[in-house]
């Protein structure tokens, strides 16, 4: 009977740690999605320095 409890257990623990990769999976999804937006916002504030600098530059030439 022992035997058994002890495969039972295992078996539960085998369990909870599958939901535990599940939802780690998930939450690293979900953040590699923010980080994706958030690279891109960077892209556009970087892009738009950039275009800034460019206008001030011929606006100081002129």
């Amino acid at each position: 009977m022992s035997t058994l409890k002890d495969v039972v257990s295992a078996l539960k623990e085998v369990l909870l740690l599958t939901d535990k990769v599940d939802r780690a999976g998930r939450m690293l999804s979900e953040i590699s999605g923010e980080l994706r937006d958030h690279d891109r916002r960077l892209i556009r504030l970087e892009t738009m320095v950039e275009v800034a600098r460019s206008q001030a530059r011929l606006t100081d030439q002129s």
